[in-house]
């Protein structure tokens, strides 16, 4: 189950199992019943930034396509599968699976669907919503 945890400014975070979350004071959560168990999402608000995050990247402009691996590959599936589309399993690999998610994304969002996530289809994974 994704866990949608709204967080602002340098909220108190607590351990639990080795996974630091925000403290209950700082959070409003809601659990759709769909959700998978990969990844918790949080809105983070601070200084710099100010979206929807799974914690893997904190990215906005990279271009991120088919093909490529790592941690910027693993924020956009969470952030995927936490607006409803299927990227697959989130292993951090950008194949044809989290492709097809991200475009489903951009679809939703008004913008072009080329499956590569940039600026735009950022903005749109981290406001949720056509920018």
């Amino acid at each position: 189950m994704i866990k949608r945890l709204m967080v602002s400014g340098a909220a108190a975070l607590l351990g639990v199992g080795g996974l630091m979350v925000p403290s209950a004071s700082a959070v409003s959560e809601h659990a759709p019943a769909s959700a998978a168990a990969d990844c918790t999402i949080v809105w983070r608000v601070s200084a710099n930034y100010h979206g929807f995050t799974a914690g893997h990247s904190w990215a906005w402009n990279a271009i991120v396509r088919k093909g490529d691996t790592g941690d910027q590959v693993r924020e956009i599936q969470c952030l995927t599968q936490y607006w409803g589309s299927d990227p697959g399993k989130v292993d951090g690999v950008f194949g044809q699976l989290t492709e097809d998610a991200v475009k489903q994304q951009q679809q939703h969002c008004n913008i072009a669907q080329d499956g590569e996530v940039g600026p735009d289809t950022w903005r749109c994974l981290r406001g949720g919503g056509p920018n």
